[in-house]
């Protein structure tokens, strides 16, 4: 969702997953894909005068985990043309994202 006029947003959810790490804890892997997509006139009165063009295009990754009470997010974003050649770094980020405990 977006406050400015004439956007608007698709989201979809790729993939859910969960997994127990080395340390013992549970963690969960999220990943979104969401285009935006704005009017080029959106003061328009007239709806052919308002024409939508794809403003953006990103994929989100974010692990979960919790801790102290607290839940912890990794967030990782990256443009979708680039994912493909960044998907290798970003899943090992991912993969090393650990929550600590944390003495009072």
């Amino acid at each position: 969702m977006s406050t400015r006029l004439g956007v608007r947003r698709e989201s979809n959810i790729l993939s859910t997953s969960s997994k127990t790490a080395e340390d013992g804890r549970l963690y969960y892997h999220v990943e979104v894909n969401i285009k935006s997509y704005a009017n080029n006139n959106e003061l328009a009165v007239m709806p052919q005068d308002r024409i939508p063009r794809l403003e953006w295009n990103r994929r989100y990754l974010s692990v979960l985990g919790v801790e102290n009470n607290r839940l912890y997010e990794l967030r990782l974003q990256t443009p979708e043309n680039v994912f493909e050649e960044a998907e290798n770094d970003l899943r090992q980020v991912m993969d090393s994202f650990r929550v600590n405990k944390v003495a009072a």
